[in-house]
């Protein structure tokens, strides 16, 4: 699965000017994403905020992009000309002929959250200035219920049930294309959607990067209902910078912030008791998720996942698969491609057959997704094959796999136009000659004087050959 955005940068720079601006307006924002830079770029930003506003505009001084290029090692040029581009897509920079000047609204604020001087980020109102035994003892409980939450929402994918996760988390899934609609409603058990193999990829992610996956989608399917995304994103960069642990205040909040709390709540982002008691505690699925994006690396570290680090599974070459976990999420993600056997306290046994992956296929799960989450979850006991230059699954287990994906590409169907009836060979080698060099020929027999071209290439050839031999050319 690839995504839109690879880090908090290149999404900001996709949102519209405005929204931008309004971002920029929020001491928070700047800072999260000020953080969020390369050292180079938050380097030259300083050097820009402490210089001194214009006497005639009164606003931040303009520098020549000579002089700001001269600050820069002759060797890291073309490092400053990538920065300079991204810092004018972030709206951070405005080019004024052959000066840079800093955006004001941004200098601002950022240089308020960086020297003080600006109001509270978020609403502490009755708040305990120490922690006392209800918060410390709460901080084990914020991270079992964010664990919690957010394993509840992976579930789904697996085993969609609409009981589980709201309507808002549904639509995000299919947004982003982590589940698809089931054409298969002949039966009333049948399950109304049904992961997709982005959905799968989807799962191995590292957690603070399927965090920040889900987030942008939940965002862009808001933005297309009309919302304003802009409040969204500052109150994310203010829980950003929230003590964990720590009870705030939403008595002040619109009712679209309320709503987008909620979603939060369901996410596992925040914990509140009820609805009425106005103070959430925000996890630390929210306070990291805006810290050092661009250095996790999203597409990266996509098989890399977080709660799984000394690997469970054991896969022998009978095609049994031995998983020591009792985790029903991981469980269920086995179920996808094996078919269950037994389950105990601690390990679960299943069976991978023709059947299973044909049907994991099914769901656009590929070889390749169940052989890396077979790799990525080995028991350390499979990882010792790697130090007798043995691979790490069974050869006989992945070439099998393989085989089966094969079997359903056997055969590809393609769109194309018949030509026949040539009246010499020379018009059929003229024809043929001319759809090799397009690219379009899909095959062609020269005893029987038939070619076959793509669909796309049709109009092409048709053209050629009635220049060629207007009269004599016969088309079916």
């Amino acid at each position: 699965m690839s995504s839109q955005f690879a880090n908090l940068q290149e999404y900001i720079a996709s949102l519209p000017p405005n929204v931008i601006q309004n971002i920029y307006g929020h001491p928070a924002s700047c800072l999260a994403i000020f953080r969020d830079l390369p050292v180079l770029a938050r380097t030259i930003i300083m050097r820009f905020i402490c210089l001194p506003n214009s006497e005639t505009t009164g606003q931040p001084q303009p520098i020549s992009q000579g002089v700001v290029s001269s600050w820069i090692n002759p060797s890291h040029q073309n490092t400053y000309k990538m920065i300079s581009r991204m810092l004018v897509k972030l709206g951070i920079w405005n080019e004024i002929g052959t000066d840079w000047q800093l955006d004001a609204t941004f200098r601002n604020n950022l240089t308020g959250a960086i020297f003080g001087g600006t109001t509270i980020w978020l609403d502490e109102t009755d708040s305990t200035a120490g922690p006392s035994e209800r918060n410390i003892k709460k901080l084990d409980e914020l991270n079992t219920y964010s664990s919690t939450r957010w394993d509840c929402v992976l579930q789904y994918l697996v085993n969609p049930d609409r009981g589980q996760i709201t309507r808002d988390t549904i639509d995000v899934f299919v947004h982003a294309k982590l589940l698809r609609r089931n054409e298969d409603t002949s039966s009333s058990s049948t399950d109304p959607y049904t992961i997709t193999g982005s959905g799968f990829q989807f799962l191995l992610m590292n957690r603070r990067s399927q965090v920040w996956f889900f987030i942008i989608n939940s965002l862009e399917t808001r933005q297309q209902r009309g919302e304003d995304i802009s409040e969204h994103l500052i109150f994310l960069f203010q829980l950003s910078f929230a003590t964990f642990g720590k009870d705030y205040s939403c008595e002040k909040f619109s009712s679209v912030k309320e709503n987008f709390l909620q979603h939060l709540r369901e996410l596992g982002l925040t914990w509140q008791k009820t609805r009425k008691i106005k103070r959430y505690f925000p996890t630390k699925l929210a306070i990291e998720l805006a810290s050092g994006l661009s250095t996790n690396g999203f597409v990266d570290q996509q098989y890399g996942n977080d709660e799984i680090q000394s690997g469970f599974l054991v896969v022998e070459t009978n095609y049994r698969v031995y998983a020591y976990t009792n985790n029903d999420l991981y469980l269920k993600i086995i179920a996808l491609f094996c078919k269950m056997l037994y389950r105990f306290p601690n390990m679960s046994v299943g069976l991978i057959t023709r059947q299973s992956i044909r049907r994991a296929l099914s769901k656009e799960i590929s070889a390749d997704l169940i052989l890396n989450f077979l790799k990525s979850n080995a028991h350390p006991q499979m990882r010792k094959r790697l130090l007798e230059n043995k691979p790490l699954i069974p050869t006989t287990i992945s070439d099998q796999i393989r085989l089966w994906e094969m079997e359903r590409d056997r055969v590809v169907d393609q769109e194309g136009m018949l030509y026949n009836q040539f009246n010499s060979a020379n018009d059929f080698e003229l024809i043929e000659k001319y759809a090799k060099d397009l690219n379009v020929l899909l095959w062609s027999n020269t005893q029987k004087r038939c070619i076959i071209v793509s669909k796309a290439g049709h109009e092409e050839v048709k053209r050629f050959w009635k220049m060629q031999r207007p009269k004599s050319s016969n088309e079916n």
